[in-house]
């Protein structure tokens, strides 16, 4: 769903075979059939990708099925608002699990065929990658990792030819924030955002920014702001983020 979706219908749409991993097989197929109509190929295999074994055999069947893989798209997250001192940590660690881990590993499992291919990762964080706000603050540590990850990876994995693109969307008009897990008495974060892009035009920006080998693509202006007050204004961006603080979420 989402920018996995829009992504995977975008890549497709340019010839690219596509193998799809995601919970449910109903979305899968209907993604599947979209692409398919469209004289497209799509792979489809439903699974955890916090199961090791799962993202073995998804990695097998990506080499085995389509020749190997130019692009690993690591979309798979989800949010959690909660004011740091009521994050559950069972919760926190989940988070953890499906955010920071899952695309870990599965980077690992698809390094050597990205070697070959001299492809690319995306790795999707956010805004809460470079700014936590107020009742962000699990959401963001994820991201925060996935951030200092992708660093890391980028740097050791170009000598291989290997590339690292590192995504922060700002809101998107997706089901995100409503399958988000939330503290109890945490409210405002179900309804849309005003400023939410369309999940195609961010898939757009991905898309772009693969093809023109960038290393990190912002992609509205409200992301761009916030990355560049982390940075160059942070006592305006404490005041801001003390204000948010005080309100209901």
């Amino acid at each position: 769903m989402g920018i996995g979706r829009a992504l995977a219908v975008a890549w497709a749409a340019r010839g690219a075979t596509v193998v799809l991993s995601a919970r449910g097989d109903d979305a899968l197929g209907e993604v599947g059939s979209e692409i398919a109509a469209k004289g497209g190929r799509a792979i489809t295999l439903a699974g955890d990708v916090t199961n090791d074994v799962y993202l073995e055999e998804l990695v097998s069947r990506a080499v085995r099925e389509a020749g190997g893989i130019d692009v690993l798209v690591n979309n798979a997250g989800r949010g959690y608002y909660a004011p740091a001192l009521k994050i559950d940590l069972a919760l926190i660690r989940a988070v953890f699990e499906l955010n920071v881990f899952a695309p870990l590993r599965l980077t690992q499992l698809a390094a050597p065929h990205l070697e070959q291919s001299r492809g690319t990762v995306v790795m999707m964080s956010s805004v809460a990658g470079v700014v936590a706000a107020p009742r962000y603050g699990a959401y963001a540590a994820s991201k925060f990792a996935l951030e200092a990850l992708s660093m890391a990876m980028r740097a050791e994995l170009a000598t291989h030819g290997v590339r690292v693109v590192v995504v922060r969307p700002g809101p998107v008009d997706t089901p995100f924030r409503k399958n988000a897990t939330k503290a109890e008495g945490t409210s405002g974060y179900s309804a849309p955002d005003p400023r939410a892009q369309s999940a195609e035009e961010v898939a757009y920006r991905v898309v772009r920014a693969v093809e023109r080998h960038r290393s990190v693509v912002e992609t509205s202006a409200f992301v761009r702001v916030a990355s560049a007050a982390s940075r160059f204004a942070p006592g305006t961006l404490r005041m801001m983020m003390r204000h948010m603080a005080k309100g209901d979420g």
